[in-house]
């Protein structure tokens, strides 16, 4: 991805920041400004997080650098990898916002249009390039519409949020059906590559699987159909009640079969009127192999040689190299998403002494994803991960638990969603069931599903309950067996609603019963439509049980917290 900053926004929004103080500009004003540029009030009303964008997940040495200083300098010493490939910056003082943003645009990163009614960050599989089942590549399809889209000036106020996300291949890494437009590489009949469209995906409190809109999109009418499927939103979206501003609800009300026919009719006046700039979009015939992973390195013997098998055992598959030859990607896995600044450094230094074809990506599992690595230099990396204590091997397993930032940080949260999620992994980890395949463990604070818990095989979201005196209590919702693959998306069905105190049993108890239960090569959701959602709804009654104050006061205090619960709730500023 080439550079996206801009220093002379950063300028201006210094000359915001200088006159909302001196009382020239008001309040809304510079919240609006401020969001545009991906800044956040969060609970800590004197500070704020700062979100820098990573288009399509690809990451350069030098974007790592800046991640650290300003982790180190103006943050709590550590980032924040999301569920949407970005990284985020909590506890930002005011005065050193721009300071931050300065320092991301020096590696050409930006904060623009991450937050606010505005096109947020592109996606894409973080497997681009290496998935044997691709059918074209994305990476210069992303860095086409990065370009088109970045400080469009038709599209900087939009009704709500506005997200697209690419994948080659209909294994769905991407997670395509929960997007506002999501690209499915396709293959026409010609044998030239395009896109398959959906439209119209979306979470939050109501949560809508996309439609398709056309089977087959060419690659010279993509910015054409994406911009006129925009000017649609902007002109038809909901404004006044930002509940139901989303796209989503616009194609809802209209339909499918409308929506498709204004979309083909305006993306016609726009390609009568102007042309648009080349999109690249090369094939793929990538192909899987069965190649012996890394032994150990000379380096490594006794316990750390037994270590980094089991680390590459667990974090590390072969794929086809640029050059047609057996090369290797490792997960890098993060508790919970969070890299601190010294971590930064030592992946940069690292990634810079392994050179050549290696590269180095997000995933929207919060974690991080190096590929093109030869035999000898995975264990190198692996050296430098268990020295910075990022060796854990439980990357995309049962153990990588997956979480909004909660109440710890969010307006609108209502539970400690990273405490509970802590209490989970080390449930399953104690329970040993932390590292079952393909097996998605998704939290969030409340039903907005920032932690997207909808699209999970096991999903939690945040409310609150009452004992019989009136007393609040932490609690979640229990979602099981979503599917998102191929462009589609099936939610997870409602089973339970049980205090935060017994969550961690409860994914237990549902892990360890698909462990039992589960036939050869049977997903979670196959086993979910096996048993029936009712039979599981049955089996977690008894943790629905819910003592008074007086009986267990464990019970009124959300996990990573002594304090009795009570719901507090901000002005939200994302949704």
């Amino acid at each position: 991805m080439s550079d996206i900053a801009d220093a002379t926004e950063i300028d201006e929004f210094e000359r915001v920041i200088a006159g909302w103080r001196a009382g020239t500009v008001d309040d809304e004003e510079f919240r609006t400004r401020r969001l545009h540029l991906g800044c956040y009030g969060i609970r800590q009303s004197d500070t704020h997080m700062v979100r820098v964008k990573v288009p399509g997940g690809l990451l350069r040495p030098e974007h790592l650098d800046a991640l650290a200083d300003t982790a180190e300098q103006w943050s709590r010493g550590f980032a924040h990898v999301t569920t949407r490939q970005n990284f985020q910056l909590h506890f930002v003082a005011l005065d050193d916002v721009p300071k931050v943003m300065r320092r991301v645009a020096e590696a050409g990163m930006t904060t623009r249009e991450a937050c606010g009614n505005s096109i947020r960050n592109i996606t894409q599989s973080h497997l681009v390039g290496v998935d044997p089942t691709e059918v074209v590549d994305t990476r210069p399809v992303v860095d086409a519409f990065v370009r088109y889209f970045l400080r469009h000036p038709a599209f900087q106020r939009l009704p709500r949020k506005f997200k697209m996300a690419f994948d080659g291949s209909a294994a769905d890494h991407a997670h395509l059906g929960i997007h506002d437009i999501g690209f499915l590489g396709v293959v026409g009949p010609d044998g030239t590559p395009g896109f398959r469209l959906f439209v119209g995906g979306g979470l939050g409190s109501s949560p809508r699987e996309a439609d398709v809109l056309e089977p087959f999109t060419p690659a010279d009418r993509l910015l054409s159909t994406s911009e006129a499927i925009l000017m649609l939103f902007d002109a038809h979206g909901e404004r006044r009640n930002r509940v139901r501003a989303r796209m989503k609800f616009l194609v809802g009300k209209w339909g499918i079969e409308r929506f498709r026919e204004e979309v083909v009719r305006l993306r016609d006046e726009l390609e009568a009127a102007k042309t648009y700039p080349p999109v690249d979009v090369p094939l793929r015939r990538g192909q899987a192999l069965d190649v012996a992973l890394p032994e150990p390195s000379a380096e490594l013997s006794g316990d750390a040689a037994d270590d980094y098998r089991r680390w590459r055992d667990v974090n590390v598959f072969a794929h086809e190299g640029p050059d047609g030859t057996p090369r290797f990607a490792a997960y890098v896995t993060f508790h919970l998403g969070d890299v601190t600044a010294e971590q930064f450094r030592a992946l940069a230094k690292t990634w810079r002494e392994l050179g050549g074809d290696v590269d180095l990506r997000t995933t929207i599992r919060q974690n991080l994803l190096f590929t093109s690595l030869t035999a000898e230099q995975l264990p190198r990396l692996y050296a430098t991960l268990r020295d910075g204590e990022m060796d854990l091997a439980r990357a995309e397993k049962s153990g990588d638990v997956v979480s909004c930032p909660g109440a710890e940080t969010c307006n609108l949260a209502i539970t400690a969603s990273r405490g509970l999620a802590d209490a989970v992994t080390d449930a399953l980890t104690e329970a040993g069931l932390h590292e079952l395949e393909d097996l998605r463990i998704n939290i969030s604070g409340c039903p907005n599903a920032c932690g997207q818990h909808t699209t999970a095989d096991i999903g939690f979201s945040g409310m609150a309950r009452r004992d019989p005196a009136g007393n609040e209590a932490p609690g979640y919702r229990v979602y099981v067996g979503a599917r998102v693959d191929a462009g589609g998306a099936k939610f997870g069905h409602y089973v339970a609603k049980v205090p935060a105190r017994t969550a961690p049993q409860v994914a237990v108890a549902l892990v360890g019963r698909y462990a039992t239960e589960r036939q050869r090569g049977e997903r979670f959701a196959d086993w979910v439509a096996r048993v029936e959602a009712a039979s599981l709804k049955s089996s977690l009654v008894d943790y629905d049980t819910m003592p008074s104050l007086a009986e267990d006061p464990s019970y009124f205090a959300d996990w990573g917290s002594s304090r009795q619960f009570a719901v507090i709730l901000g002005r939200g500023e994302c949704a």
